[in-house]
């Protein structure tokens, strides 16, 4: 990182393609904001090449990590390890936090 940033602020903030918040960067590590996200059936399969650690604030969602399903409700953490097929579906209104390393 050529210029570090030590605070983003609300306005600043940029989202991404699936409507995720991007919120602060760092030189390993990202974090992301998924605010009120409505329920909606699974997406598809997919795997990263980074590894995604997981908050739920509110709202209820499953996720499938490598086949098996999880059920997260507000107080869970999650982990997806890199490499892992998965895929959620968010069966309540979604409010949740992620940090993914390495950064994308």
């Amino acid at each position: 990182m050529t210029n570090p940033s030590y605070k983003v602020s609300r306005s600043s903030t940029t989202h991404g393609e699936h409507g995720e918040h991007h919120l602060i960067q760092g030189q390993t590590g990202q974090m992301r904001l998924w605010h009120r996200e409505e329920p909606d059936p699974a997406k598809p399969e997919t795997v990263n090449d980074y590894e995604t650690l997981g908050y739920v604030i509110e709202g209820r969602a499953e996720l499938i990590v490598n086949g098996q399903t999880i059920a997260l409700e507000p107080g869970d953490s999650y982990c997806v390890p890199s490499g892992a097929s998965h895929t959620y579906r968010i069966t309540e209104t979604l409010t949740a936090v992620e940090v993914i390393t390495p950064n994308s």
